[in-house]
Order: structure tokens, then C-alpha cells, then sequence
């Protein structure tokens, strides 16, 4: 007896109904590919921006040289790259004797808004630029914004109390400008003042967990050291973070208590740069500063 017509042949709709089959297989797994490498290509670390620009001396640098090319940055375009960055990266719960702090890196949008046309590369030599202020000597609050009082931007603070014999605390903070009401920066200047004192109040050099170093209870009186005079009022500003044209920053550098202002090129950008403040007591060259005496109490 025969078998049924087509017994053991593939009708042409069972074979399209395999080919269908097949085609969406391989779409989900096309997809299942596809979604694990947008994840993987999500979750990759992101390097972080390289600082090819920096303020402030380099480590030993003579102060004399320093002050020079200071003065230099200002003349032309300011197109100065002292090279060196990555030494200005130093710090150790709070005291960061290099000085570089949130001052240096602050935020995004700070810096979106104020480098303007520096980002799409149109550039020219009186455009705005960022720059480092330093103090003759240590500047109370109406002392340092009277400096500053012709300028259009102040972003950044840095504090130190001098003490003879003590290699004292540099700490930076990112300034926010006069709010609505307010007709000067005295009280910009206050609040990155208690910032300070918030920050290095109670501050464990050594961090949580962490062995504390053999200076870790030198640095913990200098720290409240700092507090201390910053609560009294003593003077205590180093240093200033800026942005104005040359024109400006000249006229800052000519005014007697300012012992030195370095601009950086115009097409400098917030946060691509780092910040080494010249120490009132850096007085031959930019080394660290003796430490041998005793810190005085709070």
C-alpha cells in the first residue's frame, strides 16, 4: 500500500514556517548583542581631562623668576604654558600645602559660563582669561575685595595663617558670586571664609580607617590653629582666583598690595587647569616652608 502523497517531503509552507523561525532567532540574538555592548560601552570608565595648564610657581622655582613670568603673562596674549601640572595635585585632608583645592578644580557650570568664546576657539588678545592673585601679604575680607573690585569674576579663594617656623595649611575654595542684595564680595568672601573653618574643623588628617602618619597630630593643630584665627578674624587670605581682560589684570598687578597676578591664555578652560599659590613666606624660592617651631595653641 502506498503512503500518503508528501509523507516524509517538507511542503513549502513548513519550510517557510522554518526560515520565519530561524530569521527571529537570529534577530534576538542580534539584539541581545547589541543591548550587551551599548552596556558594556556605557559602563567603561571615562578618563579624566589632562591639566595642560596650571597658576602658581613650580616646586623650587626662584620667586624672582616667578614674579617675572607672572608679569609676562600678562602682556601679548598671555599664551604662557608653564608645563608642569601635575605637582599642584597634592593634598592631605585639608591641608593641602600646594594649594590646590575646589578653587582649582571648582565646577562645570561655573566655568561653562565664564570662558565663553575661549570654547569654540574664537579667541582674541583682550578676551577675559582666568588668573592667580596673590597677596603681599595676608589680606583680610574688605583688604581682598578691594582688590578685586574692578573685576568681573572672583571664583576661587585660597587661605593660609602665617606662623613663623610652621609650614601652615594652603586651602582653596570655589566662590559663588554676590547674590541678589549684596553690593560687594565682602560677603562672598565671609562665606568662603566659614567654608574653610567648616572644612578643616574636626578633620582627621589620617581619614577613618587609616593609620595616622607621624605628623598626623601636627597637622591636626595647625588645623585648628586655622580655625581658630579664621573665627577671630585674623587675616588670612593668600590668594585669589579671577577672570578679567589684561587691561584689568594689569591694573590689579599695579596696585601696591598685590605682590604678583599670572594669567593663563584666554582659551584656558575651568577645571583644566591647577593651582599652586605663591606663600607669603616663600620669599627666595617656592620650597616648603621650615617647620621646626612649635604651633602655637588655639
Amino acid at each position: 500500500m502506498s503512503s500518503p502523497a508528501g509523507t516524509g517531503r517538507a511542503t513549502p509552507r513548513s519550510a517557510g514556517l522554518r526560515i520565519v523561525k530561524i530569521a527571529g532567532v537570529g534577530v534576538v540574538i542580534v539584539l541581545a548583542l547589541v543591548a550587551l555592548l551599548t552596556a558594556l560601552r556605557t559602563e567603561l570608565p571615562r578618563s579624566p581631562g589632562v591639566m595642560s595648564d596650571s597658576l602658581g610657581p613650580e616646586n623650587g622655582e626662584l620667586v624672582d623668576d616667578y614674579l617675572a613670568r607672572a608679569a609676562g603673562s600678562l602682556d601679548g596674549d598671555g599664551d604662557d604654558d608653564d608645563g608642569d601640572s601635575d605637582s599642584a595635585s597634592a593634598s592631605d585632608g585639608g591641608r593641602d600645602s600646594d594649594g590646590n583645592g575646589d578653587a582649582a578644580n571648582g565646577d562645570a557650570a561655573n566655568g561653562d559660563a565664564a570662558n565663553g568664546d575661549a570654547a569654540n576657539g574664537d579667541v582674541d588678545a583682550d578676551a577675559p582669561r582666568w588668573a592667580l592673585i596673590t597677596a603681599g601679604w595676608a589680606w583680610t575680607v574688605p583688604e581682598a575685595a578691594g582688590v578685586v573690585r574692578e573685576l568681573p569674576r572672583v571664583s576661587g579663594l585660597y587661605v593660609q595663617v602665617p606662623v613663623d617656623g610652621v609650614a601652615m595649611p594652603v586651602t582653596g575654595v570655589t566662590l559663588a558670586e554676590p547674590v541678589a542684595g549684596e553690593a560687594g564680595r565682602e560677603p562672598v568672601f565671609d562665606r568662603g571664609l566659614r567654608n574653610v573653618v567648616e572644612r578643616l574643623d574636626g578633620v582627621d588628617p589620617a581619614g577613618p580607617g587609616v593609620p595616622s602618619p607621624p605628623d598626623a597630630d601636627r597637622a591636626a593643630a595647625t588645623n585648628a590653629l586655622t580655625v581658630s584665627r579664621l573665627r577671630s578674624g585674623a587675616p588670612a587670605i593668600v590668594g585669589l582666583l579671577a577672570r578679567g581682560t589684561p587691561a584689568q589684570l594689569r591694573a590689579v598687578a599695579e596696585q601696591p598690595w598685590v605682590r604678583a597676578v599670572e594669567a593663563l591664555p584666554a582659551d584656558a578652560v575651568w577645571e583644566r587647569f591647577a593651582v599652586r599659590p605663591l606663600q607669603p613666606q616663600q620669599v627666595d624660592a617656592a620650597s616648603p616652608l621650615p617647620d621646626d617651631a612649635p604651633v602655637p595653641p588655639t
